[in-house]
């Protein structure tokens, strides 16, 4: 994706007016190299412990890490939900004054809320490619299809990027103002990882980070590299302007319509 997409978090103003228009701006070097260092360390670690099965269920899920996952013939986990419970510098960048003065900015109120706590939280997610992944790209969908009589909406998903993207590890893919368009979530779902048309490529650089509407229909590509080579990392969630959660929530509806 071109240079229109990339914003330096100081431009605030000019990156939601292109995400307004587009569904999603790039953040450009939002996120400090040591904070990174942090993070990849903590949530690594925590990773670790829930192979290991030394974390309590709730930092993970078989709702989006299916049964038998491994990797390199290992037991592997690709998904640590609740992360910043785990990791004090990945909550410190979710709930960051940049994001949340996006959000305020984006919704016009002083009130938008991160979602740190139901659901899935803050996801760290690690996708391979391997013969024995389960999570190397995810076919086309809107967040929104996955619980559309929320009353949290509206809403922006944030990827804080740990490695870059590329067409080895897999990246990002849009259709550029779809977040406009009402279409019927079975019918983005059953396009599961098919060229869409208008759909654009987007990569990111590690310590960007990629907002994206609720209702953009977007998709992640295969990376092309087995291996360690072909490994993605990010932490994932999102911010909200409707009404919050209640603190026992849990994971509540969840319809899963993006193709594994």
């Amino acid at each position: 994706m071109g240079h229109e997409a990339e914003f330096s978090p100081q431009d605030l103003d000019g990156a939601i007016g292109a995400f307004n228009e587009a569904g999603f701006v790039i953040l450009k070097g939002a996120v400090p190299s040591a904070d990174l260092d942090t993070i990849e360390a903590e949530l690594a670690a925590a990773q670790d412990r829930l192979i290991e099965g030394k974390l309590d269920d709730r930092y993970g899920t078989e709702l989006l890490d299916e049964p038998g996952v491994t990797f390199e013939g290992e037991a592997f986990r690709h998904y640590v939900i609740n992360c910043t419970e785990l990791s004090a510098k990945a909550l410190s960048v979710a709930q960051s004054p940049l994001l949340k003065a996006f959000a305020n900015k984006l919704y016009d109120t002083d009130d938008a809320w991160l979602n740190d706590y139901a659901r899935f939280g803050v996801v760290y997610q690690d996708a391979r490619t391997d013969e024995g992944s389960k999570y190397s790209r995810i076919g086309w969908h809107a967040d929104f299809n996955s619980d559309e009589n929320s009353a949290a909406w509206p809403g922006f998903a944030f990827t804080i990027h740990i490695d870059p993207t590329s067409p080895a590890n897999g990246f990002l893919r849009v259709v550029p103002g779809s977040h406009k368009i009402d279409t019927h979530k079975d019918d983005i779902g059953s396009w599961a990882f098919d060229h869409v048309q208008g759909e654009v490529p987007v990569f990111a650089e590690r310590g960007d980070i990629i907002l994206h509407d609720y209702r953009l229909w977007h998709a992640a590509a295969r990376g092309t590299a087995d291996g360690l080579s072909g490994r993605r990392r990010h932490v994932r969630g999102s911010w909200y302007a409707g009404e919050r959660y209640d603190k026992d929530h849990g994971i509540g509806e969840f319809y899963k319509n993006a193709a594994r």
